[in-house]
């Protein structure tokens, strides 16, 4: 009888770690005109300076809907990425991430900055921004 007990408290335990290892994912599709409406402060510019480059500079505040991000995360191309990168921020005097890069138009059309962080429930959230909507020319 004690031996069915302990192997039924051992498998109850492994379900439970378990489930806290296959936590909950969503991800939230942003674009230009859907950034106001989902409550997301941050201020991106992506201005093309030539026929081959496009400047991107994104300012994230560590407040409201963006206060626990943990990364953030450049993919160029749906589903399976072509490229995926984890990328640098800076944090500025008053505690906003900075992150800069450049590419090329065309990859700028493919491309999504990825803003990374828990949410409740032992979730994870993705806010995945489509920078194309962002690109401007450069006056």
């Amino acid at each position: 009888m004690s031996r069915r007990f302990v192997s039924t408290a051992i498998m109850l335990m492994l379900c439970t770690c378990i489930q806290s290892a296959f936590a909950l994912g969503i991800v939230v599709i942003v674009t230009k005109e859907t950034q106001a409406k989902l409550g997301l402060d941050y201020k991106l510019v992506a201005e093309r300076v030539d026929a081959e480059a496009v400047l991107v500079r994104m300012e994230i505040p560590r407040t409201g809907k963006l206060k626990d991000i943990t990364g953030v995360r450049m993919r160029i191309g749906p589903g399976r990425p072509i490229v995926a990168a984890t990328l640098q921020t800076t944090t500025s005097k008053d505690g906003v991430w900075v992150v800069s890069f450049q590419l090329s138009p065309a990859l700028a059309e493919k491309c999504s900055i990825d803003l990374v962080g828990p949410m409740k429930d032992r979730s994870y959230g993705v806010y995945s921004i489509e920078l194309k909507g962002y690109v401007t020319a450069r006056n």
